[in-house]
């Protein structure tokens, strides 16, 4: 990268202490979402794209559009289905221009081609036209609209799913979300506590929303433009062991993700205002796994590195019983007539519990030869497939 600053400027400074403001802002309104905040503060200053994984009901639309409206832009908002049409997102055609001049272009005002932030809920449900789009959205930050080829404003684009597909079609334009966090109900761990904000909210007169602007788009442009001063000479040598590590235990790293994940050290950075990067401005990479079974691999390697900074505040503590319980119904969920692609599936399930199971109960010896056990005979039913 270009030689680096001794520090950032105040112009910086400021811009990055006023995102963090409005994340705290926005925290005030949900349970259990300082770490979402947090990644999404990385990638708005990395313009990088997210993924939030988890079941509906879990305010991710609501975590967005507030965020959102703190940047000066009310976000481009979609729920996905395999009906919608690429002129919902995307806009209408232009039947004046194609009637009296046989031109065809579609009028993309107010439509995700003019957004800063998108937010697109349930984004594989969506049909192959949509999906190529977005892959030239995404990765260019352009859109073809008929001949003509137009720049978009796009600084983040974050989508929501309940689970990763399957499709490998679809794994590969879910590779373009750089960062993932797995979303639970905050009412798992923290039930009291979200009741109590609930019932403060029902009362409260205040319109929804973090609706004042608190950072504009150009000063996100200018903070993604200053990663490439960032000092990262400190921890290149700790992210390449990093990589080589996980790929030596299996785990999918595209050559994508780790060319850009060095983007994501470098905001960290920044967020930190520092412009030497130190080993705790790795946590991020926390969250870049492309495999769900592979995230506790991935997390447990870089919080070594980095320390406990990345860790999810909010995530409860499972139980040593529940995390036997879950692993015994996975179990129960394939036979010996089962597909080889459903037995692979629990069999990745099983493996996270395994790691969740040594990374917060260490030494509960029998419930690790228990799920151990578990994975062994669901393992017998790929070799009689």
């Amino acid at each position: 990268m270009t030689s680096a600053p001794n520090a950032w400027s105040e112009t910086d400074i400021g811009a990055v202490r006023r995102l963090k403001a409005l994340g705290r802002s926005v925290e005030q309104h949900f349970v259990g979402r300082r770490l979402a905040l947090d990644l999404l503060e990385v990638a708005v200053i990395a313009h990088e794209h997210m993924l939030l994984l988890g079941p509906p009901g879990t305010g991710k639309t609501d975590l967005v559009s507030r965020f959102a409206g703190g940047l000066g832009n009310r976000p481009f908002v979609r729920l996905l289905t395999r009906f919608t049409e690429p002129a919902e997102l995307f806009g209408p055609v232009d039947v004046p221009a194609f009637q009296g001049a046989g031109v065809y272009r579609v009028r993309t005002e107010g439509m995700l081609p003019h957004a800063h932030i998108a937010f697109l809920d349930e984004i594989f449900q969506s049909g192959s036209p949509i999906l190529n789009t977005l892959l030239t959205v995404m990765n260019e930050r352009v859109f073809h609209n008929g001949h003509e080829v137009a720049k978009v404003p796009l600084i983040s684009l974050v989508g929501a799913a309940n689970t990763l597909p399957q499709d490998p079609s679809l794994l590969a334009f879910a590779d373009r979300f750089l960062l993932r966090l797995t979303i639970a109900p905050a009412a798992e761990g923290r039930l009291e506590e979200l009741l109590a904000k609930g019932t403060a909210a029902a009362r409260s007169a205040a319109p929804a929303g973090d609706q004042h602007q608190v950072i504009g788009p150009d000063e996100l442009d200018r903070l993604g433009r200053q990663l490439a001063y960032a000092d990262l000479s400190a921890v290149t040598p700790e992210y390449t062991e990093l990589v080589r590590e996980l790929l030596g235990q299996g785990v999918t790293l595209s050559d994508r993700r780790i060319i850009r994940g060095l983007r994501l050290v470098a905001a960290a950075a920044l967020r930190a205002e520092r412009v030497r990067a130190e080993p705790g401005d790795l946590w991020p990479l926390a969250h870049f796994w492309s495999d769900p079974a592979h995230a506790p691999v991935v997390q447990d390697a870089v919080r070594r590195r980095a320390g406990t900074t990345g860790e999810d505040p909010d995530r409860p503590t499972r139980s040593v019983h529940r995390l036997l319980m879950e692993a015994r119904l996975l179990a129960r969920q394939v036979t010996a007539g089962s597909p080889p692609a459903a037995v692979d599936q629990v069999l990745r399930q099983l493996s996270a519990l395994r790691w969740e199971l040594r990374s917060t109960a260490s030494g509960e010896r029998e419930a690790e030869q228990e799920v151990a056990s578990i994975i062994d005979s669901t393992l017998a039913l790929l070799e009689r497939a």
